[in-house]
């Protein structure tokens, strides 16, 4: 009877402790306001740690987006460095295209005007000493069409350091070719000026003969073929048949055309250099007072008018209202 009393108060404990461990533990708590109101909030005992585990991973998040935002933040600064890098580049590269490109008209330039200077001179005979001016621009404009590509093919063949290095040079040579051609031109156009001044000076100088023929009578002191008297000649006389042109000897513009006592139908024609030409005994003239000439216009015919014993010119060379030899501005043949 007392072993099975001991028997049943044993059950009953083991009863009573697995009730206790099946239920789950519980908290709560209150929350009372200034005016006395309260609020019970009762959680489970597993709740905290699901909180603390929710707070650990927002908190990772948050350092992971932290990184990630510094991270974009870097990578955009980088970004817009390259951008304005670029930018920059490329406003400089026009640059460059803009001044080899004034640098190339002045080129141009300096070689029309050698061009025109060496026809001019060789017109009148005259060997040309002037040559044309050469830079050597191919290889700086190479590196420069090669850097005016598009800007994919200039990141696939130069780097930004590259690029900048090759941008430098490029510049300080443009800078260098600049006053070097600036120099070329102004050069140039000192000798384009000289050349005018050369060869207008030749075409003002008489170097033909105003009529085929030969020379009857020279410069200088003779007898009078008509008076017989000792005077001075102040010409040559060329015997050429009636009516044959003559021209004039430079060029210049006519300043007398008609009749002169003792010499006939006459010309005179100023060339300017304190030059002047007259041709005198003519038959007929072909110009008038006023008329610009070149050399080897015609200006008249050979005549007889005045005091003349046959058809022929009388030629004249003046320097500053004197006459001087024409046979030194004749060319050995007629």
């Amino acid at each position: 009877m007392l072993g099975s009393l001991e028997g049943a108060i044993l059950k009953n404990k083991a009863r009573g402790k697995r009730g206790k461990s099946s239920q789950k533990r519980r908290f709560t708590l209150f929350l009372v306001s200034s005016h006395g109101d309260s609020r019970a909030l009762s959680f489970d005992a597993r709740t905290p740690k699901i909180i603390l585990a929710c707070i650990g991973l927002a908190i990772i998040s948050l350092a992971l987006l932290i990184r990630s935002y510094r991270l974009n933040v870097q990578e955009l600064r980088e970004l817009r460095y390259m951008r304005d890098l670029a930018e920059s580049q490329r406003q400089l590269i026009v640059e460059l295209e803009e001044q080899f490109s004034e640098l190339s008209n002045r080129l141009e330039q300096a070689e029309s005007l050698g061009s025109e200077i060496r026809e001019l001179l060789e017109v009148e005979g005259v060997v040309p000493q002037v040559f044309a001016p050469s830079l050597g621009l191919g290889a700086p404009l190479r590196v420069l069409r090669t850097v005016s590509r598009s800007q994919s093919s200039i990141r696939r063949e130069l780097s930004p350091d590259e690029m900048g290095r090759v941008l430098y040079i490029l510049k300080e040579s443009a800078d260098k070719l600049a006053y070097e051609t600036e120099d070329i031109l102004e050069e140039t156009r000192y000798l384009y000026e000289m050349a005018n001044e050369l060869v207008a000076r030749l075409r003002a100088t008489p170097s033909i003969w105003p009529v085929k023929g030969d020379v009857t009578s020279e410069y200088g002191w003779r007898t009078h073929p008509l008076n017989r008297t000792k005077e001075h000649h102040d010409g040559v006389d060329i015997g050429a048949d009636w009516g044959a042109p003559i021209v004039a000897t430079a060029d210049g513009r006519v300043t007398f055309a008609g009749y002169r006592y003792g010499y006939g139908w006459t010309v005179v024609v100023e060339h300017g250099y304190g030059i002047e030409t007259l041709y005198a005994h003519c038959s007929r003239l072909a110009v008038s007072v006023g008329q610009e000439v070149k050399r080897g216009d015609l200006v008249a015919y050979v005549g007889q008018s005045g005091t003349a014993t046959g058809p022929h010119v009388h030629y004249e060379v003046r320097l500053w209202g004197r006459t001087t030899d024409p046979s030194e501005y004749l060319p050995d043949e007629t």
